[in-house]
């Protein structure tokens, strides 16, 4: 097989052995915290099923990430075994209006793909720093459109190897089956529109354009799910909850639902989490959900 990795072909090779490295999960997450873990980094799809079956053979099913910024991780580390997707990459167009992308292929790689191309339909995902593995995921998205609307279907491991539809997925608003399973996602069909470069390069530059105003520094993006019929960036700013630090940690003032690590812990990041949880349940009744997943122990 013959893959795009964001430039020239690259054709897989086959390695039989695979062990993991123990990395600082900082090093390998959008908020930038994080203790150690044993994280297998699997460079193709041999290597995935392997590592997930020798960590299933550990005693427990192994924790998958793929950039890292959906993630909090503990201070202390992660005790499970973790596949990182970073170098599970690569882009095979397989239609005309079909891409098969390896798991890891970051967001940015391909849009750069379509965009060469004249391949539309996915430029609502510009900015986003994240793996299409993680974005099929989480059903991510952005400007009122998510991936479930463009995935064929999804390749996973969980032992053995299983495709599941689009409607096997039941997608939903941030949610997939994938969230209630334990596997690994090895690939993603989707569907695209043949369209024009020109075309695609201004549809992409409007996406961008529309997320420029997002806060800046380290952050997961947006921390909590927009609850029925509301926005928790709303309820937050409307708790007074704009600005409130605990520690290094703090709710942006340019866009309520993020919180930005500015110099601090896990632990503080989790904390306001927490807080900020709470005063809306307090004065709103409503609980909100993180989207956030969280790596390693965090005492409630």
């Amino acid at each position: 097989m013959v893959l795009y990795k964001g430039g020239v072909p690259h054709k897989i090779k086959i390695n039989n052995s695979i062990a993991p490295e123990v990395r600082q999960l900082k090093e390998l997450t959008t908020y930038g915290l994080g203790g150690g873990a044993e994280i297998y980094f699997p460079k193709n799809l041999y290597e995935a099923k392997s590592a997930y079956s020798v960590a299933l053979s550990h005693g427990s099913p192994p924790l998958v990430l793929g950039n890292g910024s959906d993630i909090l991780a503990a201070d202390g580390g992660c005790m499970r075994e973790i596949i990182c997707t970073k170098k599970l990459t690569g882009i095979v167009r397989v239609a005309d209006d079909r891409l098969f992308c390896l798991a890891g292929t970051k967001v940015s790689t391909l849009l750069n793909y379509c965009r060469l191309r004249g391949l539309g339909g996915l430029e609502y995902l510009v900015n986003i720093p994240a793996t299409i593995g993680g974005i099929a995921y989480m059903n991510g998205g952005a400007a009122g459109k998510y991936i479930g609307e463009n995935v064929v279907s999804v390749t996973l491991y969980n032992g053995k190897t299983v495709k599941l539809s689009n409607y096997a997925c039941h997608y939903s608003y941030k949610h997939s089956t994938m969230r209630d399973i334990n596997a690994i996602i090895l690939s993603i069909l989707l569907k695209v529109d043949v369209s024009e470069r020109s075309v695609v390069e201004e549809r992409i530059k409007e996406f961008s354009r529309r997320r420029r105003n997002l806060p800046k520094g380290k952050s997961c993006g947006c921390v909590f799910k927009n609850p029925a019929g509301d926005y928790a960036a709303r309820l937050i700013e409307k708790a007074g909850l704009k600005g409130r630090r605990i520690g290094g940690a703090f709710v942006s003032d340019e866009h309520a639902n993020f919180i930005i690590n500015d110099g601090g812990s896990a632990s503080d990041v989790f904390r306001l989490i927490s807080l900020v949880r709470e005063e809306v349940k307090l004065r709103f009744g409503v609980t909100l959900e993180e989207e956030v997943i969280y790596f390693g122990d965090f005492e409630r």
